[in-house]
């Protein structure tokens, strides 16, 4: 005799709609010299943790990346140091407070000149 334990770690059944799924996405935008310019990415799921994140430029230009959980006055999750490339590994859980499924990332262009900016972001669903 004795007892059986099942744990399940996430809702439904495996490869229903509940489980984790693989987010990536990969964005352009312009930003202007010593501005911070916004950037919204659709993670299709209102709560996500975020796993990496990647960002370069074409003119080699050092800045500075932070993401929060809504677009104005929200609470900032993440802020990476002033560099020209960015690739940081996080594990940093995000639900976003606007519920418009968006990664709101603001970029602050350091540079003396405009430059167009590639940010590559992956996450898991949160469900």
């Amino acid at each position: 005799m004795g007892t059986e334990m099942k744990i399940n770690r996430y809702k439904g059944t495996a490869g229903g709609n509940s489980s984790p799924v693989l987010i990536e996405k990969s964005e352009q935008i312009l930003v202007q010299n010593r501005k911070p310019q916004y950037l919204s990415v659709n993670m299709e799921y209102n709560k996500f943790d975020i796993r990496t994140i990647h960002v370069t430029n074409e003119k080699d230009v050092e800045a500075i990346i932070s993401i929060f959980d809504k677009k104005q006055n929200g609470m900032q999750i993440y802020k990476s140091l002033q560099e020209k490339k960015t690739y940081d590994i996080l594990a940093i859980p995000c639900e976003d407070k606007d519920v418009t499924s968006t990664a709101h990332i603001y970029i602050e262009n350091k540079g003396s000149e405009p430059a167009l900016f590639t940010v590559i972001i992956k996450a898991i669903s949160l469900i």
